[in-house]
């Protein structure tokens, strides 16, 4: 039963909901993705100039 209820759910959602939705998954963490670069490479950075590395 509860099967019938996905495929009912999966039939009924169109093509710009399959568009969206991972889009709305994926930009937050592609957006993470450069903060956390950008922060370890400025962690790096200071590292150098400390003369830590």
């Amino acid at each position: 039963m509860l099967q019938r209820e996905v495929y009912y759910m999966l039939g009924r959602m169109g093509l710009s909901e399959m568009l969206i939705v991972p889009l709305l998954f994926s930009i937050p963490v592609i957006i993470l993705y450069f903060v956390i670069k950008s922060a370890i490479k400025n962690a790096i950075k200071e590292l150098k100039k400390d003369g830590t590395l």
